[in-house]
C-alpha cells in the first residue's frame, strides 16, 4: 500500500505541490523548470534553515556532478525573477560566504 504522495509546501504567498509540479503564488500559477522548482522544494522544505551552496549543488545535481556554483547561480536568478514578478520579491535570502535561506514572510 503506498503512502500519501508528497505534502504542500507554504511560505507566505507562495504554496508548492510537489505531487502536481506546481508552484501558487497568491493565488496564481507561476511557469517554473524542473531545477527552479527543485530548488524552491529545497528551501521550503526547511524554512529558515541555512542551505549552503554546495550542498544545493550536490542535492541538485549529484556529487559526482561537474556543475558549478555559476550554474546555481543562473536558476536562482530566474526563479528570483519569476517569483518577484508573481508577488513574492526578496524571498531567497542569500547570506554572503554562507549560502541562502527562505526569507521570513508576515
Amino acid at each position: 500500500v503506498a503512502g500519501p504522495g508528497p505534502r504542500m509546501l507554504t511560505h507566505g504567498a507562495i504554496t508548492l505541490d510537489p505531487a502536481a509540479r506546481s508552484c501558487v503564488v497568491a493565488g496564481a500559477e507561476v511557469a517554473l523548470t524542473a531545477t527552479e522548482f527543485r530548488i524552491l522544494e529545497l528551501l521550503m522544505a526547511r524554512p529558515g534553515q541555512l542551505m549552503v551552496r554546495a550542498r544545493m549543488v550536490d542535492a541538485l545535481w549529484g556529487t559526482a556532478s561537474p556543475v558549478s556554483d555559476r550554474t546555481l547561480d543562473s536558476h536562482l536568478r530566474n526563479l528570483r525573477r519569476k517569483l518577484a514578478e508573481a508577488g513574492a520579491a526578496a524571498v531567497i535570502e542569500t547570506l554572503h560566504g554562507q549560502g541562502l535561506r527562505l526569507a521570513a514572510c508576515p
